[in-house]
């Protein structure tokens, strides 16, 4: 049954079903943090395999790496079957992949989200003050802090 769909995948475009769902373990953990398969298209004699990340950092990352997740993909489909990587930026939406840590916001260590946040009395500034005021005090809001962030 499997071959039947790797087949049919292979001759419709889609993405190999192997690759969907053995992601993670096909790319290695990094590689499989950075992107998700999508598909994979004919051009001629080349096979590529399109890719989605999130970011023009990922981007970056995936391209010094694509040597290796090509022959990755290859002792899984056969060698020769990829050979051309597509690198498309879609937004963290559409490289989400379906395990893994999410955050909607950086996470702050305890030790550092316990200390006092006003701003030092040697400020460099009196503008750089009031603009780290309005700053605290747009956060606050967003945050629900009726103090507006003075504390």
């Amino acid at each position: 049954m499997g071959k039947l769909l790797a087949a049919l995948a292979s001759k419709s475009g889609a993405m190999d079903p192997r690759l969907a769902a053995d992601w993670h373990e096909i790319a290695g953990g990094e590689i499989a943090r950075l992107c998700r398969p999508v598909r994979l298209k004919s051009a001629g004699r080349a096979r590529s395999l399109e890719v989605a990340v999130a970011n023009g950092s990922a981007a970056m990352q995936l391209q010094y790496r694509q040597a290796e997740l090509i022959e990755r993909v290859n002792r899984v489909l056969g060698k020769g079957t990829v050979t051309r990587l597509l690198i498309r930026q879609t937004g963290a939406a559409g490289a989400k992949a379906s395990s893994g840590p999410t955050y909607s916001r950086p996470v702050m260590p305890p030790s550092l989200a316990s200390r006092d946040r006003t701003v030092p009395a040697a400020a460099p500034s009196a503008g750089l003050q009031d603009a780290l005021s309005r700053m605290r005090a747009l956060i606050a809001a967003r945050e629900g802090d009726p103090d507006g962030g003075n504390r």
